[in-house]
């Protein structure tokens, strides 16, 4: 990757910039509205008509930030758009945790009522996770296995992000570009860094402001509140802050 969209020292080529550093908060909203860009058809219309789950579905795709990722969708999938969106490997990784536990905790509400999930923690969700694993594992090494998929592997498939379906998918229309060459120093963290921190900045915004930079990214988009409360330091070293998506929609 590094020799076709990064420079040796893993900047984005000049031909990808201007550049857009999505978050995770920003990468989860766009991964949610997946499919919700296409038009729908008669059958799905119909389909949608006569269930009591379109009451609810017409709600929420209402809800302004749904409307407007989707149009971001729209935009970078069809349209010609001069800037482009770029995803980071921490960004995968924060996308990741959010999608096991969103789809683990659907399968728990239809298994056994939303009640049992209402007040499910990290920590438990964790645990219960691990259990998955360990099963799954054991199933892999038993000598019992048959050809036919079992319910851990339905499982699985289910909490466990796939790439080649998240690239065709949720992912499309963004650039995932590796990490090469970055360094950070103590110094660094003391002298540069530290203002983050003391603002109150957790470790992975610290993290994606930096990466943003590294990569030489015009732009960083993220709804986390936070990033409002430093939008005047990250502006001094050249990176304008998107908090919301008309301000990303407005760059596309």
């Amino acid at each position: 990757m590094k020799n076709s969209i990064l420079t040796s020292t893993g900047k984005l080529r000049k031909k990808f910039l201007p550049a857009i550093y999505f978050d995770s908060s920003v990468l989860i909203d766009y991964w949610r509205t997946e499919g919700m860009e296409m038009p729908e058809t008669v059958d799905n219309v119909e389909e949608n008509n006569s269930s009591h789950l379109s009451i609810i579905k017409e709600i929420l795709k209402k809800e302004k930030t749904i409307k407007q990722m989707v149009k971001i969708r729209r935009k970078l999938l069809f349209e010609k758009v001069n800037i482009t969106p770029v995803v980071s490997p921490l960004s995968l990784l924060e996308l990741m945790e959010w999608h096991t536990e969103a789809s683990f905790k659907q399968i728990a509400s239809e298994s056994l009522g939303t009640i049992f999930i209402q007040k499910m923690g990290k920590k438990e969700l964790g645990n219960y996770l691990k259990e998955v694993l360990k099963k799954a594992e054991a199933e892999e090494r038993s000598d019992e296995r048959q050809n036919e998929s079992t319910a851990l592997e339905r499982l699985m498939l289910e909490t466990w992000l796939n790439s080649s379906f998240a690239m065709a998918h949720g992912l499309k229309g963004l650039l995932i570009v590796d990490m090469v060459n970055f360094n950070l120093s103590v110094n660094e963290v003391w002298r540069e860094q530290s203002a983050y921190a003391y603002l109150q900045l957790g470790v992975a915004d610290i993290m994606h402001i930096l990466l943003a930079q590294h990569l030489r990214c015009e732009y960083i988009a993220s709804f986390d509140e936070d990033f409002k409360r430093v939008k005047d330091m990250l502006e001094k070293i050249g990176i304008s802050v998107l908090t919301s998506p008309e301000e990303i929609l407005a760059k596309l």
